[in-house]
């Protein structure tokens, strides 16, 4: 018990670490100014998922609570870091455990994984063409990907660094 409470906390503490600092760096590109690819993952399924939060009745409770619109700042950014957190947990749960390698290796091959199926499917699929290239300058390619290896690096490092369970508990 006190090994699957350790290992959720110091996924989510790395994970919100590893996305805020994410989020940072993406913003950053605003100030250059210089677009990078954003939102791609949230526009490829609002499509499907808006049905079906409409019949359940989620939407009218979202909108009734007065929580934000899905086209605003506030929800792309919440999606962001609820999504970032969401990969922190897959990476401790799932592919941590699996991987041989220190973090850095762990952190750049889960980077490259999702970059390619970001680069090749999602941003294709919605219309911006492979890694974005039909929107986006090289730079912003490159910065994009920069700020997206920042997130999977840090979040391996500091996910390697938190205290999961006692070593002898784990022998």
């Amino acid at each position: 018990m006190a090994k699957a409470k350790g290992r959720l906390a110091s996924a989510l503490s790395a994970g919100a670490v590893a996305i805020v600092a994410n989020t940072l760096a993406l913003k950053a590109a605003d100030f250059v100014p210089l677009a990078t690819a954003k939102g791609g993952l949230l526009r490829l399924i609002r499509p499907w998922l808006a049905p079906l939060l409409k019949s359940a009745g989620i939407s009218r409770a979202w909108s009734a609570a007065g929580a934000p619109a899905v086209n605003t700042p506030l929800f792309q950014t919440g999606f962001h870091l609820a999504v970032g957190l969401l990969m922190a947990l897959v990476y401790a749960y799932v592919l941590e455990p699996r991987m041989s390698g220190g973090p850095w290796r762990k952190g750049l091959v889960y980077a490259a994984v999702v970059w390619l199926l970001n680069a090749a499917v999602v941003l294709p699929l919605t219309g911006e063409g492979f890694a974005g290239s039909a929107h986006l300058t090289m730079a912003g390619m490159v910065w994009f990907a920069a700020a997206h290896t920042l997130f999977f690096v840090l979040l391996a490092v500091l996910y390697a660094g938190q205290p999961k369970s006692s070593k002898r508990a784990r022998r």
